[in-house]
């Protein structure tokens, strides 16, 4: 315990450092996120930088758990070291990938076929993060999925890696409902420094965006959204989590604004990967503010979650929100502005 302490301590002491001289660090302003009126209408440049706090964060929490063997052995999501190294490099590679669009505005196809390289690399190397088998809590039966359980977890983590990023639009919005999922990590399924350390690290970055100092950027967005991903598989071939369902009703909303987003592109004969401002909070943003917008969204977030941690239904959870969603989008059609579901 006094260990643990010592580490989130030293955490606290460096997010403070930096949101307290963030106007002086540099490398927090090497990309800035000018508005063109077009898909970015905030009012004054920005710069690109959450990715940047993450990320130092990660690396100061791997240096400290790779070189105490104790504080290692407190992390139940790494079986052996191999696992940790492996977890540290897919986040320096998703990182720079995410930096990298940031700073040159990468084609959708083109970070779509390098983090599909990325995460299958990974998983390779760590047999551990591979779904194996399915389980669903209105069904007894086990479905093993070993000749397409590489394909089956590289599918899932491209399609909430996406989902995620296309779901950071107006501030606070990712980082509270990133907050929410390490929260409830925590609460109901496992104790783990780093996500202690991920809380500290969003509360920082969320007090800084808030103030409109920094955005997360695509290099925040795809490392938090592969952390959570991480978490979830581990957390799942553990035996922590019983139920597929049970992790589809965390990553619920943006994986459902990402599917109806996809298909309504492709019936337009659109990219499907292509950004626009058709998703849920550019939708809620045309009719509230974006306080009362974010509170909506969370809302819709957190109902479920709550729901299941009742050990209620969880099919009928997933139905009844779905439905929510989906009359939620019915009412935010706007003819003036040639909004359709």
């Amino acid at each position: 315990m006094n260990n643990l302490i010592l580490i989130l301590s030293l955490i606290i002491v460096i997010n403070l450092f930096l949101i307290k001289y963030f106007n002086k660090i540099k490398i927090f302003h090497y990309i800035i996120d000018k508005p063109d009126n077009v898909r970015k209408f905030h009012s004054t440049p920005v710069p690109l930088a959450g990715g940047i706090i993450i990320f130092i964060n990660i690396l100061i929490y791997s240096i400290i758990i790779l070189t105490n063997q104790e504080y290692f052995f407190e992390e139940l999501i790494f079986d052996n070291t191999t696992d940790a190294y492996v977890f540290f490099l897919a986040i320096v590679l998703i990182f720079i990938i995410g930096y990298l669009d940031d700073k040159y505005d990468l084609s959708p196809n083109l970070k779509f076929i390098l983090l599909t390289i990325v995460i299958i690399v990974i998983l390779n190397l760590d047999e551990n993060l591979v779904i194996k088998e399915i389980r669903f809590s209105f069904n007894k039966d086990t479905f093993n999925i070993e000749p397409f359980n590489l394909l089956f977890t590289c599918f899932c983590f491209l399609v909430f890696l996406n989902a995620f990023n296309m779901f950071d639009g107006i501030n606070l919005q990712s980082s509270i409902y990133s907050i929410i999922i390490f929260f409830s990590l925590l609460i109901f399924l496992t104790n783990s420094i780093l996500i202690y350390v991920m809380l500290i690290t969003l509360l920082g970055y969320s007090y800084l965006n808030y103030k409109n100092i920094t955005f997360l950027g695509d290099s925040g967005a795809l490392v938090l959204a592969f952390i959570i991903s991480y978490f979830f598989i581990k957390t799942y071939n553990l035996g922590l989590i019983t139920y597929t369902d049970e992790i589809f009703i965390y990553m619920m909303i943006p994986g459902v604004d990402l599917i109806r987003l996809f298909f309504k592109r492709i019936l337009q004969r659109k990219n499907p990967l292509k950004s626009d401002r058709q998703h849920l909070h550019h939708l809620l943003c045309l009719k509230f503010t974006n306080i009362q917008s974010l509170i909506i969204i969370q809302s819709i977030i957190i109902f479920p979650i709550l729901l299941n941690s009742l050990s209620l239904n969880k099919v009928a959870i997933i139905i009844f929100t779905i439905f929510l969603y989906t009359i939620l989008i019915i009412q935010l059609k706007d003819k003036k502005n040639s909004i359709h579901l």
